[in-house]
């Protein structure tokens, strides 16, 4: 996968993840497999909102579905999420060094009025 593929799904996992109900979603997955009716069963909106809202996590490619028999198990994608976590980690490992500079210059400037 290039770097610009990527950058495009990671957009998509973040947007993905903005909606409250596709987090948890994310969440009960992560617990236990489970098809959309057992899901179902812990929101209070419709079948059909629900399964937009699990297209909206295949398209982001968060989510997986196998078929086992008749039903369809979806899972999650431990890779689309771990691509977003290394993005976040870069960027807060970039503030952390900085506010660490920052207590650096700030403790430097402190030692030098108490002299």
């Amino acid at each position: 996968m290039s770097k610009k593929t990527a950058h495009i799904n990671t957009d998509k996992v973040f947007a993905a993840l903005a909606d409250k109900n596709r987090r948890k979603i994310v969440e009960m997955l992560h617990q236990k497999d489970s098809t959309l009716l057992e899901l179902s069963e812990s929101f209070e909106i419709s079948f059909q909102g629900l399964s937009k809202h699990i297209k909206i996590l295949e398209s982001a490619k968060v989510l997986k579905k196998t078929k086992a028999g008749k039903h369809r198990i979806l899972s999650l994608n431990q890779k689309a999420l771990k691509d977003a976590l290394r993005w976040m980690t870069h960027y807060s490992d970039f503030w952390n060094q900085s506010f660490d500079q920052l207590e650096h210059l700030i403790q430097q400037e402190d030692d030098g009025k108490s002299k």
